[in-house]
């Protein structure tokens, strides 16, 4: 397993960590209300499909998926551009789970009869060599956790204008996240505020006339992360792979097994 493997399957993981977002004037506080109040009404929708993309380990990761809002569950493909190298080049799977984050390497990495294997980015970060601050205390793939970051909106919260996002019409607002302020609001998401090592996140959020979360940009210490929601209300029925299919990520990062590891 190389580093730069390892970051872009870091990368993945954090991908789907941060998932599972009128124009006119307003005051501050009118602005940061109609941040806050986002997370509950983009939940009532249920479901939605999701594209991303993360800046993180030097590369660019970009991914499409779909999840629900309401149980923790999703899938994303997810292309690993220049993080993958000649080892990883192409697309992924990840699937999100209450269990964790799962994710398919392709043919030559693992066994094909196992190629699941389930995400530790405290592992991953330290083979690719990259600061991912605490992330790895992320082992609950929630992916509804990065909206509920939007609970924390402080009075800086702005309206920037109105725009177009994949044809729905949205309010842009800029602003900070207070992290313990989201975790004091939606206990759910401790984990993830802890995850992400700093009190505070500047963030830009598009919300549309329903009060949904279109689009949402995080800054945080491991890169930007960037997502935008659509088609709300799709199906999604996932579940983990099963046990036999999954390949235990110690062994694959041993220094043993790195000689079984084919080049593609």
């Amino acid at each position: 397993m190389t580093r730069r493997l390892a970051a872009a399957t870091a990368g993945v993981a954090l991908v789907a960590a941060l998932l599972a977002a009128c124009g006119g004037s307003g005051s501050s506080a009118d602005a940061a209300e109609v941040v806050r109040a986002a997370p509950e009404k983009t939940a009532a929708a249920g479901s939605a499909k999701v594209a991303m993309s993360v800046t993180f380990g030097g590369g660019t990761l970009t991914g499409e998926g779909a999840i629900d809002l309401r149980n923790g569950v999703g899938a994303l493909s997810v292309d690993l551009g220049s993080l993958g190298g000649s080892l990883a080049s192409g697309t992924v799977e990840a699937v999100l789970s209450p269990e964790g984050i799962y994710v398919k390497l392709p043919a030559g990495i693992v066994p094909a009869s196992r190629p699941w294997i389930k995400v530790d980015l405290s592992a991953l970060a330290s083979q690719a060599g990259v600061n991912v601050g605490s992330l790895g205390q992320l082992q609950s793939a929630d992916p509804s956790q990065a909206i509920q970051l939007l609970e924390g909106a402080v009075s800086d919260m702005r309206r920037v204008g109105e725009e177009s996002v994949r044809g729905a019409k949205t309010t842009r607002y800029r602003g900070t996240l207070d992290l313990n302020r989201a975790a004091a609001e939606a206990p759910g998401v401790s984990s993830a505020v802890s995850a992400l090592g700093t009190a505070t996140v500047p963030t830009d959020v598009w919300i549309d006339s329903e009060g949904r979360v279109r689009k949402m940009t995080l800054a945080i210490e491991a890169g930007t992360a960037q997502f935008e929601m659509y088609d709300f209300g799709t199906a999604v029925d996932l579940r983990p792979p099963a046990a036999s299919e999954v390949t235990d990520l110690g062994a694959l990062f041993s220094p043993t097994t790195t000689t079984t590891i084919r080049r593609r």
